[in-house]
């Protein structure tokens, strides 16, 4: 055999590698089955599921030192640090409707996930008392407190861009002047407001899938050995074209038979549908390194172990939060004609 044809053929599956990939597809079939019905009716449903979500995320972020345990002070800090960042904008929103118009004030919760805010006077005070810690205990350094920072803002605005992703439609539909949309129905309640996330979900999980099984079957050239021991180019730029083309082509379906995941993601806007499709599982990539990075750093090999094959929660979502921020921003921008200060 020479080498060219070497380069194509497939490399050969051990048992554990089989044992492997049959356990990753039972887990992901078992959360599609707990977590797309939550998607799909949206609501209270969502908004609980994503609760529990940031919940857990919280506790494998505290708990990432294997050999030792942060105090109870700072466990429950990190929960209501976690929880204050990720529903401020939720709190601030209803608050304002509230306070402008107290009689016709009509409580929604698809009314405030409509943009990303974080407070900044949560993150001062955060900043601030981590840092005080330090200096009251010598066992909790500096390395930590700049960790479990850093961590939980990023997570926490991850989190709130993926709640955005999920009722910002309503936003842009159901509060907007769109009247070829009937938003009472439950065609748009129960499954045009969910294209969005499902946009995103498809972006990020089929680059995740699409790289995992290229990856196994031809990868030979590693990317990252000192971050990343099992990733390869060849599964990087595979589960990068499959995501673009799967992706474009979910947001071009639903344009051309009348609904578009956003009023201005349509196929005579495909440009937009483009970049988006294109960004989503380029940023993926560059979240799943950095938390693989984190993870070299503490010599662990995932954030948990509640899901079988996959690791934790923030090893299932680390590529989704990443582009969840970063296409919930640039959608934003191109909404508001990339006007930066509004």
């Amino acid at each position: 055999m020479n080498k060219d044809t070497y380069k194509f053929t497939p490399n050969e599956l051990t048992a554990d590698t089989k044992a492997t990939m049959k356990t990753r597809i039972i887990t992901s079939v078992i959360l599609a089955l707990l977590c797309l019905p939550c998607v799909f009716i949206g609501g209270w449903f969502f908004f609980g599921l994503m609760f529990i979500v940031v919940a857990l995320a919280t506790h494998e972020i505290v708990t990432v030192e294997r050999k030792r345990r942060f105090s109870l002070f700072i466990y429950i800090f990190c929960y209501i640090v976690m929880f204050s960042l990720v529903y401020w904008v939720f709190i601030k929103n209803q608050v304002l409707q509230y306070r402008d118009s107290p009689q016709t004030y009509v409580f929604a919760i698809e009314r405030g996930f409509n943009t990303l805010s974080v407070s900044t006077i949560a993150i001062a005070v955060a900043a601030g008392i981590f840092f005080l810690v330090v200096l009251a205990n010598e066992k909790f350094t500096i390395l930590d407190a700049c960790y479990l920072f850093t961590m939980i803002v990023v997570v926490a605005l991850g989190m709130q861009a993926v709640l955005f992703m999920r009722y910002y439609p309503y936003s842009k539909f159901a509060f907007g002047n769109l009247s070829s949309f009937d938003t009472t129905t439950p065609l748009f309640k129960y499954l045009h407001s969910a294209f969005l996330l499902i946009y995103l979900a498809i972006g990020v999980m089929v680059n995740d899938i699409g790289a995992y099984f290229i990856g196994v079957l031809f990868g030979r050239n590693k990317v990252n050995p000192r971050i990343s021991p099992k990733k390869t180019w060849e599964g990087f730029f595979g589960g990068i074209v499959i995501s673009f083309l799967i992706s474009m082509g979910f947001a071009l379906l639903v344009g051309y038979l009348g609904y578009p995941i956003l009023p201005f993601l349509t196929p005579e806007r495909w440009y937009w549908i483009v970049l988006l499709s294109l960004a989503m599982p380029i940023i993926g990539n560059l979240g799943d390194f950095t938390f693989s990075s984190i993870k070299r750093h503490y010599e662990i090999k995932d954030f948990g172990m509640l899901l079988k094959g996959h690791g934790g929660i923030l090893d299932r979502l680390d590529s989704a939060l990443f582009a969840a921020i970063v296409i919930a921003s640039l959608i934003i921008l191109i909404n508001n004609s990339w006007d930066f200060f509004l």
